[in-house]
């Protein structure tokens, strides 16, 4: 019994996905990038932005259209419009995000498999673990805490248990997700902390990388990042969800904290990580957003230790404060976006032909006959020559050219 895959949004939507497959394959199936061979498909979908559910429903609606293989839709636009799509794509099963927690008994249930085979396909060159789901903030433009619920974090043992079957699969490196990662234990009773996750997994047989996912400068403080560089697994990059540099916006997006606080964290990455590859989550076009706060945003960038910036023009969500506020011109904001994606461009750019002559750990992700890709420690995508039977092993690499902003050039060491 076959199956394929396909996923949009954030980092936990990877995670669940290569949890679902390496689950589905310890019972027999068998997972197939090619949509005939297929008996039956997962999709896991988000609604974060306006965009990502246009592609969510362009993608249900073409494969229902043109394919027979029955798909089980699952996340965040079911949960925002099950009924809706359950009507019109009769012949698929839908699961929001309370009920995929039943999503493998049910495949089981309507595509029974008699084979006991034991498959591994190594989705992915690393594993992506999630081990918080959900948020307790309400920020005005976000729909995720109504889509995902409250906070919820795993124990410590149980993601110690999945690391542990993670490694003894091959995999070296493990990306540590969530909704909001850095409220990891918050929830827990006693209370835990995403450097105490660390510390209990960090010395495990096996695991050579932790990468961390996003993360919210509303729960970092000095002492987190002095800490997190005793941590010699630790991967040397790291994403922030920052949203704005003006104080005015990021009051409007009822963030809390100030960009001056966030300059700060910047500043404490640096010292403590001083190659590391910072980037961050930017919103252009916030409903009020002036021409003086959007430089004010701008400056922040450049006068910031970043790298790179994720880019993501406005988007109302149904049901969130910031729907109900005035809409800025399309047109401002796409200009606005384009001048940070620019800025953006350049950033990488200069960071990349620094890391020129450097030796980088790295993890193959793509073997082919004419090249290979690995993605380095921090974060940079690097063409090498062709090598084969490496997947999923730490090498080392050293980057000859900076191809442009987003590919190197290099040779294993």
């Amino acid at each position: 019994m076959k199956f394929v895959v396909a996923y949009f949004g954030c980092r936990s939507n990877q995670a669940e996905v290569q949890e679902w497959i390496i689950d589905l394959e310890k019972r027999g199936y068998e997972l197939t990038t090619t949509l005939a061979q297929a008996d039956f498909g997962i999709l896991n979908t988000c609604s974060v932005t306006a965009k990502a559910e246009k592609d969510v429903l362009r993608f249900i609606e073409k494969t229902y259209r043109n394919t027979n293989v029955k798909w089980f839709i699952v996340g965040c636009t079911v949960t925002q419009a099950k009924d809706l799509l359950s009507r019109k794509y009769g012949h698929y099963f839908f699961f929001d995000n309370v009920e995929k927690k039943q999503l493998l008994d049910a495949i089981g249930e309507i595509f029974p498999n008699t084979s006991r085979m034991i498959f591994h396909s190594a989705f992915k060159s690393r594993v992506f673990l999630k081990i918080q789901d959900g948020c307790n903030f309400r920020c005005s433009y976000c729909v995720v805490p109504f889509l995902r619920g409250k906070a919820q974090s795993l124990l410590k043992k149980e993601v110690a248990d999945k690391v542990r079957h993670y490694t003894a699969l091959g995999y070296q490196e493990v990306v540590l997700t969530g909704i909001n990662l850095s409220a990891y234990g918050y929830d827990l009773f006693p209370r835990e902390t995403l450097l105490d996750l660390i510390t209990e997994i960090e010395p495990l047989r096996g695991l050579e990388v932790i990468r961390l996912s996003s993360l919210d400068p509303r729960f970092i403080k000095y002492h987190f990042v002095r800490e997190l560089r005793t941590h010699g697994k630790i991967a040397d990059s790291f994403h922030f969800s920052l949203q704005s540099g003006s104080d005015a916006v990021i009051c409007r997006m009822k963030r809390g904290g100030k960009s001056g606080e966030y300059q700060k964290i910047l500043t404490y990455f640096r010292k403590f990580f001083p190659d590391a590859n910072l980037g961050a989550d930017i919103i252009v076009g916030f409903p009020g957003e002036s021409d003086r706060e959007f430089r004010e945003t701008v400056d922040f960038i450049q006068s910031s230790a970043l790298n790179y910036l994720h880019v993501f023009p406005f988007s109302p969500r149904p049901g969130t404060q910031a729907a109900l506020l005035e809409p800025l011109p399309p047109e401002i904001v796409r200009a606005r976006a384009r001048e940070l994606k620019e800025l953006a461009n350049g950033l990488k750019l200069a960071y990349r032909e620094r890391c020129r002559g450097k030796i980088l750990s790295a993890i193959l992700i793509e073997e082919n006959p004419n090249y290979a890709m690995v993605v380095t420690s921090n974060f940079l995508s690097v063409r090498i020559p062709p090598v084969r039977g490496y997947k999923k092993r730490k090498l080392a690499v050293r980057i000859e050219r900076v191809l442009n902003e987003n590919l190197c050039a290099g040779t294993i060491v």
